[in-house]
């Protein structure tokens, strides 16, 4: 009996603490005042699933940038949308700990 009371009140929490975002089914990325500025910087050269799979800190997000901007011919992003495109990478596909991947190398030389 006690299990099942445990059971179902950690049912009820994982309920009362899951975030319902709509997903946009053509890119595949959560709906938001700022993903037409990402759909529109970021899936102009790769799909959704580079973003969807990475789960990166800010710090990350921003050194795949710049790579991409060094190395793949990523235009210039003004720096006010740059900001919001990182805040909204942050937010819906930051860091996860139930991930294996790594952060860049970059930016853990960088933070020494």
């Amino acid at each position: 009996m006690f299990k099942k009371i445990l059971f179902l009140l950690a049912l009820s929490l994982s309920f009362s603490f899951a975030q319902d975002y709509k997903v946009n089914p053509e890119t595949g990325l959560i709906i938001d005042p700022v993903s037409p500025l990402v759909e529109a910087n970021c899936l102009a050269c790769h799909n959704s699933g580079l973003i969807t799979n990475m789960h990166a800190n800010k710090q990350a997000w921003l050194a795949a940038i710049r790579w991409m901007q060094a190395e793949e011919g990523l235009w210039e992003i003004p720096a006010e949308d740059e900001e919001k495109i990182l805040n909204y990478l942050e937010k819906y596909y930051g860091e996860q700990y139930n991930t294996r991947r790594r952060v860049p190398l970059a930016v853990i030389l960088e933070n020494k």
